[in-house]
């Protein structure tokens, strides 16, 4: 989607969408700024997919200003991409993702994230406190890119899910990465239920009540029997007399889980290797029953959520309906009025335009009326003009006869004239004679 104007387009049909995804779309470094306005003023998007994009390093601090001011981001895929060929993208995200409230899903994998990149990654993980789920899978972290992500990680206690298949992190880290995955999920089950059976038996074991907070550790009931003070050993000394029929029916999950905390430091006092490999099973098959049961419960209180969005509120959604029913019907009454007000005037000005015809009417027979007259007098004045003209001609004709018989009388009386003085020339000389 390199195009600008089809994306545009495209967020715009998905501005009140939760999943906005684009992914394989062939978008840019400048498509990733329209998105990143996009979801920087977006309060409706919870699931960004941006995977199989052209995405680098510049992408990706446009997207992280976007990300820095977005509230409802939950789950962020950036998976096959290039954010990782130059660092600076991979700063830039965790820079936003240290102080972000919201996200709790990353997927980048697959984004040339070198050794660089993982320290970047280890300092986000150890000031950020919602992502629980993160894939690092087939980048390039290298050994040294293993133990700064493992430095964040020993700081951090929110993350549950880390995948780094491909990443050549190395064996011993990736057993370091685990322990302290399960260790986190352990201990956000301790703090689900600190006083459950199994959350008590851990707080009395002074190997694993440190690794849960301090805060919920002071929760657990005083009436044990000083096994704060005591050994692994003597702990499970002082709880086998509550460990009866009675406890196991009151058994959890939960306090499973908290079980596993005792169950990894045993792990990690254990010399042999065959013996930590036994306790380092117990824990896995501890922790794939805890995930199970996570993902029942998570479908038992989505199951629970639909059911109270679906039944409760009604009162308050048909009080408001039948609010909005009487504020229709009085606006629908004061439609009616204006209606009458305007058919009335209307009526008015009805009369007032039948009126305005009726003297238009009168005017354009006048008007005509005085066309004919005035075609009539028309035609009597071009008879009167060609009488004229013709009487004009006439008299022309007859002034142009006088006019010659004039100069024909004149012409005679100038040959009289002639004459009268050749003959009084002739007397003259007769009388002289």
């Amino acid at each position: 989607m390199n195009d600008i104007p089809a994306l545009l387009n495209h967020l715009d049909s998905n501005r009140e969408s939760a999943t906005l995804s684009l992914a394989y779309a062939s978008i840019s470094d400048d498509g990733i700024v329209e998105v990143s306005k996009f979801i920087r003023d977006n309060p409706f998007v919870k699931y960004l997919d941006l995977r199989g994009n052209n995405i680098q390093a510049k992408g990706a601090m446009a997207l992280s200003n976007g990300i820095k001011i977005n509230r409802s981001l939950r789950s962020l895929n950036l998976k096959w991409n290039a954010i990782g060929r130059d660092p600076s993208g991979v700063s830039a995200l965790c820079d936003v993702l240290k102080s972000n409230l919201t996200i709790g899903h990353v997927d980048m994998r697959n984004n040339r994230i070198n050794n660089v990149g993982a320290k970047y990654i280890g300092e986000m993980l150890t000031a950020n406190t919602t992502i629980t789920h993160m894939d690092l899978s087939w980048n390039d972290l290298g050994v040294d890119g293993g133990v700064a992500l493992l430095e964040g990680l020993k700081h951090n206690n929110t993350l549950v899910d880390c995948q780094l298949s491909g990443s050549k992190v190395g064996e011993e880290t990736l057993h370091e990465v685990a322990f302290l995955l399960r260790r986190n999920r352990a201990s956000a089950a301790y703090k689900a239920s600190p006083n459950a059976t199994g959350a008590q038996m851990a707080a009395a074991d002074p190997s694993t009540a440190k690794l849960g907070k301090s805060q919920q550790s002071a929760q657990a009931p005083r009436s044990l029997p000083d096994a704060m003070g005591t050994d692994a050993g003597e702990g499970e000394a002082a709880q086998s007399p509550k460990r009866g029929p009675q406890a196991k029916a009151n058994w959890s999950s939960k306090d499973s889980s908290t079980l596993m905390l005792r169950l990894m430091m045993k792990e990690r006092e254990q010399v042999l290797p065959e013996d930590k490999l036994f306790y380092q099973q117990i824990a896995e098959h501890i922790d794939k029953l805890l995930l199970e049961t996570s993902k029942h419960k998570q479908g038992r209180v989505d199951g629970e959520e639909r059911e109270k969005l679906s039944t409760t509120g009604f009162l308050e959604r048909e009080q408001r309906y039948i609010k909005e029913i009487r504020e229709t019907e009085d606006a629908l009454q004061r439609v009616i009025s204006e209606k009458e007000q305007v058919q009335k005037e209307l009526a008015g000005k009805t009369v007032t335009l039948n009126q305005l015809n009726e003297s238009s009417t009168a005017a354009v027979r006048e008007s005509v009326a005085m066309q004919e007259r005035m075609a009539v007098e028309e035609q009597q004045l071009r008879k009167e003009l060609r009488e004229l003209q013709g009487d004009k001609k006439e008299l022309e004709d007859r002034h142009a006869l006088n006019a010659k018989d004039l100069e024909l009388l004149e012409q005679e009386n100038e040959r009289l004239r002639l004459h009268v003085k050749a003959f009084q020339r002739d007397v003259n000389e007769m009388l002289a004679g």
